[in-house]
């Protein structure tokens, strides 16, 4: 039997999905997380209790507390965490979020803004928690949510962070769709539409190449090979979707890596990846192996006043807060930093977008023997803020202003 675990903000969009879902008679609970993060929150999350009492189904609550703040993305791990855990304790099958046609069309616009390959917007349904993640409004705009709101007279919150321009999808939201839909009306249901037949060309595309590499690819547990002539014979989404396959399998990314080796004039070469993992050219193969165990790493340090003379491994910098033109703008960083070794994922913001740490050691020409012990500089939301004697985040802050700013020294 179908039981559904719906995610409910209070917002509009939440509300009428689980008023739906109890009138179709399905079995149901209620998911809210309150993030802590406005004055309203409480009565957020009072109100989406007494939402659940009054429908008579059960209600699922978690407040979230990172105690040096958060950025969006722990919040929405932290969020989904709690779905996976009262999905599997509380044996639901389904979990239902009430994303809609606008959103799929911020999403869209945001992928073409990102350069994303796949532009395929939100998908409909996936695994999840060992039943399935489902969006049964992907579909509706929001127009027509709010007048299924208006006639059966319900009650929902409105989400004042929702105005501010602060983050990309608001900015879409608030300042581009606008201008699209005033030319083109009908733009957010051409958009739902393309992007679902999206969703289902890269199926296809993906069995496709599950195939090609089944037939062209020998797959070993901790390696692969694979011969550059037949890697040639793709076109380049073909490729892009045999690297997302072989990462996948393996857990690390090589996608860039065939690219790079591939269109090398060279007739040998080799692409250090993430971890213990390199990919290599030689004798027309192209072969995944894992290079041998990754250097134990120093510990992990805190620092939370200024000055700081921090000893790592083999390395000495100091962290120390001057009233500068140059350095990093203390006010955009948040304490305690963390002094660690490079981790699986991470990446450094800069001005171009984001990059993986790994790549920049790549660019940098550091040894894969190295790079455990080069220190990175981590601020309490978990951005990375420096690697010392390697790079520095770009900031928003251009402005040369005199204002205390945090210097690294080495």
């Amino acid at each position: 039997m179908t039981r559904v675990l719906v995610a409910v903000s209070g917002g509009i969009d939440s509300v009428v999905l689980l008023d739906r879902v109890i009138r179709n008679g399905m079995e149901v609970g209620v998911a809210h997380v309150h993030h802590g993060l406005r004055p309203e929150s409480d009565e957020e999350y009072e109100f989406v209790r007494r939402l659940a009492d009054k429908y008579d189904v059960p209600f699922h609550g978690k407040r979230l507390a990172f105690p040096n703040g958060g950025s969006q993305a722990s919040y929405r791990t932290a969020r989904y965490a709690f779905f996976e855990q009262v999905m599997q304790k509380f044996d639901y099958t389904q979990l239902m979020t009430a994303h809609h046609a606008d959103d799929q069309l911020e999403t869209v616009l945001i992928q073409l803004q990102r350069n994303v390959v796949e532009v395929t917007g939100i998908p409909e349904r996936r695994p999840f928690a060992g039943g399935e993640l489902v969006r049964p409004l992907l579909s509706e705009p929001k127009r027509e949510l709010i007048a299924y709101a208006k006639r059966y007279g319900l009650e929902w919150r409105e989400d004042a962070s929702n105005a501010t321009t602060e983050y990309l999808r608001n900015q879409v939201r608030h300042q581009i769709v606008p201008q699209l839909l005033a030319s083109q009306p009908d733009l957010v249901q051409v958009v739902s539409e393309t992007a679902r037949h999206q969703r289902e060309l890269w199926r296809t595309r993906y069995r496709q190449m599950e195939n090609w590499i089944q037939d062209n690819v020998r797959l070993e547990m901790k390696a692969f090979h694979v011969k550059s002539d037949n890697l040639m014979c793709l076109n380049p989404v073909e490729r892009y979707t045999v690297g997302r396959l072989l990462s996948m399998r393996y857990g690390v990314e090589v996608g860039t890596a065939i690219d790079r080796l591939l269109t090398s004039a060279q007739g040998s070469g080799h692409f250090d990846l993430e971890g213990s993992w390199g990919l290599r050219k030689q004798d027309g193969l192209l072969s995944l192996q894992a290079t041998g165990q990754s250097l134990l790493a120093p510990h992990k340090q805190v620092v939370t006043t200024f000055p700081a003379h921090v000893v790592f491994g083999t390395s000495l910098f100091s962290l120390d807060v001057e009233d500068d033109t140059d350095g990093i703008p203390l006010e955009a960083i948040e304490l305690p930093l963390i002094i660690r070794s490079v981790e699986a994922g991470d990446a450094m913001k800069l001005s171009i977008g984001t990059k993986k740490v790994a790549r920049i050691f790549i660019d940098a020409k550091i040894p894969r023997e190295k790079r455990p012990f080069v220190p990175l500089v981590v601020d309490a939301t978990g951005r990375i803020i420096a690697i010392v004697g390697v790079r520095v985040s770009d900031f928003p802050d251009k402005s040369g202003a005199m204002c205390p700013r945090l210097m690294v020294k080495w």
